[in-house]
C-alpha cells in the first residue's frame, strides 16, 4: 500500500496546521499507476495497479482518509480507511519531531484466493510512529492479522535523502512478526512453513511541475518464496510508478 507514517503529500499541510498558522482545514487527493503493487514486500497484483486516495486534515491535527487499489489476492479490489492524530513537537530542543497515532481498516472486495487459504482477508490495525528530519519509524499491531485469526505486528524504518533537482532517494526496512504473520506467509513459502520476515526497498523518485511525480524502486523480502506465490519466487522485484497529487 502506498502509505507511510503519514502520507507524504499530507506532511507539509500537517506541519502548517499544527503550527497554528493555517486558517482552514485541508483536503487533498492523489491518483497513480504502478507496475506492480507490493504490500510489506509481498506481491498483491502480479502486474499493474491503478491507485488513488482522498485525505482530510483538520487544523487540530486530526486526519482521516481513504485509499483504493486493485488487488488480485482477495477479490480484485482493496479499500483502506484510516484516521488518526498527529502533532509536531521539539525533540530534545534540537529538531522538530512529528508524532502520529491512528487506526486503519483494510477492506477487500472478496475472499482470499483458495491457494492462499481462502476466507476473509479484512482486518484492522492500530499504529503509531515518529518522523524527525530524514528518518521515520512506524509500528503497527493487528489483533487479527490479515484475517488469519491470530495477532501480528509490523515495524518499519525509513530514511529519505534529497539529491537535488527534484530527485529523492528513500530506503526502507521492515519486519513482520507474530502468529498472524506466520499464518499469512505459510502458503507463500517454498516449504509451506510460516515465518516472520524482513522486507526492504530502495526507491528513487523525481518531482515535476503540476504535482506530478515518478519513481523507480527495487524491493523484496528474506522469504524463500514458492513459484506458486503470487508474483512468483523471483526477488528482488523492480518497480516503477507515476502519481498526481492535487488539492481540493
Amino acid at each position: 500500500m502506498g502509505r507511510g507514517i503519514i502520507a507524504r503529500r499530507l506532511l507539509p499541510a500537517i506541519l502548517l496546521l499544527c503550527s497554528g498558522n493555517a486558517a482552514a482545514d485541508w483536503f487533498s487527493g492523489n491518483a497513480g499507476v504502478v507496475s506492480d503493487y507490493l504490500f510489506r514486500g509481498l506481491d498483491q497484483t502480479n502486474g499493474p495497479a491503478l491507485q488513488g486516495g482522498l485525505d482530510y486534515v483538520h487544523r487540530s491535527g486530526f486526519y482521516a482518509g481513504g485509499w483504493a487499489s486493485n488487488n488480485r489476492s482477495a477479490g480484485g479490489g482493496e479499500l483502506d480507511l484510516y484516521g488518526g492524530y498527529t502533532r509536531t513537537l521539539p525533540l530534545f530542543g534540537l529538531i522538530s519531531a512529528t508524532l502520529d497515532a491512528g487506526a486503519i481498516a483494510y477492506v477487500y472486495s472478496g475472499e482470499r484466493q483458495a491457494v492462499l487459504g481462502g476466507g476473509s482477508q479484512d482486518f484492522a490495525e492500530l499504529y503509531t510512529g515518529i518522523a524527525a528530519g530524514p528518518a521515520s519509524f512506524k509500528l503497527s499491531y493487528a489483533p487479527d492479522y490479515a484475517g488469519r485469526g491470530a495477532p501480528g505486528w509490523y515495524a518499519q524504518g525509513a530514511v529519505a535523502y534529497p539529491l537535488g533537482g527534484g530527485f529523492k532517494l528513500q530506503a526502507t526496512l521492515g519486519y513482520g512478526g507474530g502468529a498472524g504473520v506466520e499464518r499469512q506467509t505459510a502458503p507463500l513459502t517454498a516449504d509451506g512453513t510460516g515465518q516472520s520476515y524482513l522486507d526492504y526497498s530502495l526507491r528513487l523518485s523525481k518531482t515535476f511541475k503540476y504535482d506530478l511525480s515518478a519513481w523507480v524502486a527495487m524491493a523484496g523480502t528474506d522469504l524463500h518464496l514458492a513459484q506458486t506465490a503470487q508474483g512468483g519466487s523471483g526477488q528482488p522485484k523492480f518497480l516503477a510508478g507515476l502519481r498526481k497529487d492535487f488539492d481540493l
